[in-house]
């Protein structure tokens, strides 16, 4: 007898404690908006919400790249549009000094703003980001891209890697461009130096149109004008298509994180009608399992045990 009324108090007792755990487990559930409080609430859900999550998490992180990414081409694409700027006043002076009508010091006066022009642009292609990164050095983004040597000489001390940034699974994109590429890779020479000669040349007071050398070097610079601007041009329009790429491509992972939350949501939220029902018979169940376990503790044999 004290057998069995030890094994219903047990009984009694082990049913006071699971009633108690589930109320708590569907009061938590209720406080919190979701049914998944740990993994065997639901195996299968659980392993879907964290497959999805990592998805989330590695989206979360392309669009962040896609965001620093595009600051940086916008940067890029500001101070090379601010080159073509230049070179517009550069093709006035070169087209305008190559007049027999102009004085030697008319003429020294056009290499006076050309050569504050050219510094400007040297400025320019020695741009750096915000953390001082210069942006047409290619990976040697702590080199100064362009320097004048001894000599007086201008210089490309960079290299003509590119950088490449993740933007999708298994797509990556460049994410820099070099002044090697679109400077001082044209066909003619390029237009720091060949500014530089041309400088010279109206500083010259022995020289003017109509000279040999005048108008080789007038001829030259106007020929490397035309080449950096289709150069620089280029560049521009090839990083406006990386941008319109950049916006495609991110509308596309948010819009895929749309999905993939509102998929969580449906495997975590929890219904709140079945919930609350569920919490209520559970309740009740509690509260008749209490009324027993008491008529039970009050039994006479039951202090024997």
């Amino acid at each position: 007898m004290r057998v069995s009324m030890q094994n219903m108090y047990s009984s009694n007792l082990y049913s006071l404690q699971k009633a108690t755990i589930e109320i708590a487990r569907l009061n938590e559930m209720q406080s919190t908006g979701k049914s998944l409080l740990k993994p065997s609430d639901n195996p299968i859900g659980s392993v879907q919400v964290i497959g999805t999550q990592r998805d989330v998490a590695a989206t979360t992180q392309y669009i962040d790249n896609i965001k620093s990414l595009s600051s940086g081409l916008d940067r890029s694409e500001t101070h090379l549009s601010s080159m073509i700027d230049l070179q517009g006043r550069l093709r006035e002076i070169a087209v305008a000094s190559n007049n027999g009508s102009l004085s030697p010091e008319d003429r020294a006066a056009y290499g006076a703003e050309m050569e504050e022009l050219m510094e400007s642009m040297v400025s320019l292609v020695n741009a750096t980001d915000e953390s001082g990164n210069y942006l047409f050095s290619g990976n040697l983004t702590d080199t100064q891209p362009l320097l004048k040597d001894t000599n007086g000489v201008y210089i490309y001390q960079g290299d003509s890697n590119q950088r490449e940034v993740q933007v999708a699974n298994n797509t990556w994109m460049e994410a820099n461009v070099t002044a090697d590429a679109f400077i001082f890779s044209n066909g003619t020479d390029d237009i720091f130096n060949q500014a530089q000669a041309y400088i010279d040349i109206l500083n010259d007071p022995t020289l003017s149109p109509g000279d040999v050398n005048f108008d080789n070097a007038s001829t030259a610079m106007q020929d490397t004008l035309d080449d950096t601007l289709n150069s620089i041009s280029a560049t521009i329009t090839d990083l406006g298509g990386k941008q319109n790429s950049l916006s495609l491509t991110q509308s596309s992972h948010e819009e895929m994180n749309i999905f993939s939350e509102a998929l969580i949501g449906e495997i975590e939220t929890l219904d709140y009608a079945q919930a609350t029902a569920e919490f209520n018979m559970k309740l009740t169940a509690l509260q008749v399992t209490q009324q027993t376990f008491v008529q039970i503790s009050k039994l006479s044999l039951f202090s024997q045990i």
